[in-house]
């Protein structure tokens, strides 16, 4: 039975990533920014409190998990909805973003390098945007948004190269523009339908991907 770990299972896409591989027979585990937010009808699954921010969360974390091998990281938690304009940007929240959204992921892959290594699998997925790409940044504003996911991508591309002799496949997804409390009343993709999506890119990830920018139908992204 493969193991999966996800962030950010409070709500949207990490809650049903870990619905969905629970689903499928895996044996996941579950961290949310809030443990009262823990799921309690997808069956089977470890729960633990994560804040990306906090070390001390990740410290506690990795003593509780010692050497389980784990096969995949969903790397999800994140948060958006940046709306400021330039000369009413809220520069405490656009650190928030960074924070979570850029040094979040890293840290995580830090904490639990070794597990991935012990796991068959070996893959470390982040959820991105095509937000943070440079080349489709065609409608300006999103300044602290744009910046952490730009960053993302950019660290997610490092540990590609950094992890490729430890066997470690790393790849960014778009989820699309998806029905979640980021994405608005008016967005196009139901979460369901996205992480069925982006499940089988990750299945079907090798080591020739490793470092791409995929969207939840496979379709590279460009940077």
């Amino acid at each position: 039975m493969p193991t999966v770990l996800v962030t950010g299972c409070d709500t949207g896409i990490g809650r049903e990533f870990a619905r969905q591989y629970a689903g499928a027979g895996w044996d996941v585990i579950a961290t949310y920014l809030d443990p009262a937010n823990r799921i309690a009808d997808a069956g089977p699954m470890r729960h633990a409190p994560l804040d990306v921010t906090d070390p001390a969360q990740f410290t506690a974390l990795k003593r509780d998990l010692g050497e389980t091998a784990i096969d995949l990281i969903v790397s999800n938690a994140g948060i958006g909805l940046d709306t400021g304009k330039l000369g009413s940007l809220d520069f405490g929240y656009v650190r928030a973003m960074y924070e979570v959204n850029a040094m979040g992921p890293l840290r995580l892959v830090e904490t639990f390098e070794a597990n991935l290594v012990a796991g068959s699998m070996r893959r470390f997925v982040a959820i991105t945007s095509r937000m943070g790409s440079i080349a489709l940044n065609l409608s300006g504003g999103h300044y602290g948004y744009r910046a952490s996911k730009a960053g993302l991508n950019a660290i997610m591309r490092s540990l590609a190269i950094d992890l490729f002799e430890r066997g470690i496949t790393v790849a960014s997804i778009h989820p699309g523009w998806v029905d979640t409390a980021g994405g608005g009343g008016n967005a196009a993709v139901p979460v369901a339908e996205s992480v069925r999506q982006m499940r089988e890119v990750i299945r079907c990830l090798g080591n020739h991907d490793t470092g791409q920018v995929y969207d939840y139908r496979g379709f590279a992204l460009p940077w």
